[in-house]
């Protein structure tokens, strides 16, 4: 195994490591804060890559905690490059207010399941749709498309 730790100008690092098994190259990349936990604004804070450099799984964490709010924070593909897995999380909890907030696919890109979580709580797809905060969240971006026609 060979790793390298890179200092960023943020007072945090980036460390990849290259694990050589039986011919078969991984590398990994890892950002962290000054504070040494898994960190990145500006990107995915953890990926993975299979040997023909394609990515494994991309990770999205900020101050350690794995989050995003503008898509999917964890996300993982095939071999042949089709999603996988997609997982939305806000400040380590499973939630996610326009949509299922975990979706498992088949290799050949058709959904094989998803659930819908809000704040870390699984609700069916039927509870879902009626929660207040969906409602909400729907109705607030319907006005937006209204405001934005005018």
């Amino acid at each position: 195994m060979k790793e390298e730790t890179i200092k960023l100008k943020n007072g945090g690092s980036k460390r990849i490591s290259y694990f050589d098994y039986k011919e078969l190259i991984i590398q990994y990349k890892i950002y962290y804060n000054s504070n040494n936990h898994n960190h990145r604004e500006e990107g995915p804070a953890s990926l993975k890559y299979y040997k023909s450099g394609m990515i494994e799984y991309k990770d999205y964490f900020i101050n350690g905690k794995s989050h995003r709010t503008d898509g999917p924070s964890y996300t993982s593909y095939y071999k042949n490059g089709n999603i996988e897995i997609e997982q939305y999380w806000v400040n380590n909890k499973r939630h996610r207010l326009s949509g299922p907030a975990d979706i498992w696919y088949y290799k050949s890109g058709k959904i094989k399941n998803e659930h819908y979580w809000i704040n870390d709580i699984k609700y069916s797809k039927e509870e879902y749709n009626k929660h207040p905060e969906v409602i909400k969240f729907i109705n607030i971006n319907r006005n937006l498309k209204l405001l934005n026609k005018k």
